[in-house]
């Protein structure tokens, strides 16, 4: 049955200067997920540390305000994952690492002088399996902060609107999920903290 989950698992003027295209803003930070797999066999943890490298794309008009989309600049996803029986030994492990260039992961979002912000990542969830970047296939992934509705793999989403923070140069925050599929359970602890740099690129 472990071996199973390996096969079906394969990530306002405060704020319009900040985002404006000309500024040439980025964000640098790290996102963590935490998660662990439960069987009636078996656990097995997986954890993605995300090195985010994202910068501010050209502002697009949304009703009531606009969007400015966020563009990864060479994130690097690393996996540490492995198998173990319950009660016994481990039976594997691995390690994996991609790096994600020029890909749209989410948005900042200005409506009556407030901003918040949605990341959607790609592969943050059971891309990889025992041994060295031994891809499985899957694309599942991580929403953090309420947006649009993706049209993808949804591992586990934040359930709250995230608002930036520091005078609107910081994302940071958490949260916990779990989820059952038919016997198995999930559990997801998720973490970030990424800052801006306003200087021009």
């Amino acid at each position: 049955m472990i071996a199973g989950v390996f096969a079906l698992a394969s990530l306002g003027s405060t704020l319009a200067t900040a985002t404006s295209p000309e500024a040439g803003a980025s964000w640098r930070g790290t996102v963590i997920v935490d998660g662990m797999i439960h069987e009636p066999s078996g656990y097995h943890p997986y954890k993605t540390t995300i090195s985010l490298r994202l910068r501010e794309s050209e502002r697009v008009a949304v009703a009531s305000g606009f969007r400015v989309p966020l563009v990864s600049d060479g994130s690097v996803f690393e996996t540490v994952t492995s198998v173990h029986q319950t009660e016994g030994p481990m039976l594997c492990s691995g390690t994996g690492t991609e790096t994600l260039t020029g890909r749209t992961v989410g948005y900042l979002e200005t409506k009556a002088g407030k901003t918040s912000y949605h990341l959607a990542l790609p592969r943050a969830f059971g891309a990889f399996a025992c041994g060295r970047n031994h891809t499985t296939g899957a694309d599942r992934w991580v929403v953090i902060g309420v947006g649009d509705l993706e049209a993808a793999d949804i591992e586990t989403a934040d359930p709250l609107v995230r608002a930036l923070a520091g005078g609107d140069s910081m994302m940071k925050g958490s949260f916990q999920s779990k989820k059952t599929r038919g016997a198995v359970r999930y559990e997801y602890d998720v973490s970030w903290s990424l800052t801006r740099d306003r200087r021009p690129r």
